[in-house]
């Protein structure tokens, strides 16, 4: 059994574009912007538990703080955390949510609209 250190944060993303208003896939192999966590370092290790549209079960993610946007800048407050999971299961599972979606356009606004 692995023993997971770090912060643990459940992300619950309700629709489909949402999610591709968090997804970060220009981040090596993928990473989801968190909004609203505070205190957080580059480099910490986060444990997700993801729950995706349309889906019933969480997929648990370990992965890595690599993009914070500090309380009182004009984006968003919150972290990018870059996907770690040996298989690739949370990254295949988000690819297939977002396979039929087209990317929006002012993702900045859009993150800011939907949380």
């Amino acid at each position: 059994m692995q023993i997971v250190k770090g912060r643990v944060l459940p992300l619950v993303i309700d629709n489909a574009e949402t999610l591709s208003a968090i997804w970060m896939p220009f981040i090596l192999s993928g990473a989801v912007f968190v909004p609203d966590v505070e205190n957080a370092c580059l480099g910490e290790p986060i444990f997700l538990l993801l729950l995706l549209p349309g889906a019933t079960e969480r997929i648990p993610a370990c992965g890595q703080v690599v993009w914070v946007n500090p309380a009182g800048t004009a984006a968003r407050q919150g972290i990018g955390v870059r996907l770690q999971d040996a298989d690739g299961a949370a990254r295949t599972a988000i690819e297939k949510c977002l396979e039929n979606l087209p990317a929006p356009e002012g993702r900045e606004l859009f993150i800011q609209e939907r949380f």
